[in-house]
């Protein structure tokens, strides 16, 4: 239970503070991450629950965080790797 408290609260104070300084720096700061078709008018309304997310997940569970992160490092990578090798067996005839 308190652990859930905790991650409330983290969420809570960090959507609030995502959603208050929005224009200053994390909008620019997206909009040099993200390409300009992933871009949209809404972007304050997901982006900020998504950060807050992951910023009381990695206050809470940093390790299980990290770990997910790996798993879904090395399954991007072995599919790709699988998608490289499938296209050039690939009969373009």
């Amino acid at each position: 239970m308190t652990v859930t408290v905790i991650w409330l609260i983290a969420f809570a104070v960090i959507l609030f503070l995502c959603l208050s300084r929005w224009e200053a720096s994390v909008s620019a700061g997206l909009d040099k991450l993200m390409p300009a078709v992933l871009r949209s008018d809404d972007d304050r309304w997901v982006w900020s629950p998504a950060i807050a997310v992951l910023g009381a997940t990695a206050i809470v569970r940093p390790v299980d965080l990290l770990l997910t992160l790996i798993i879904i490092a090395v399954i991007a990578l072995v599919g790709g790797k699988l998608a490289c090798w499938a296209m050039r067996k690939a009969n373009f005839h």
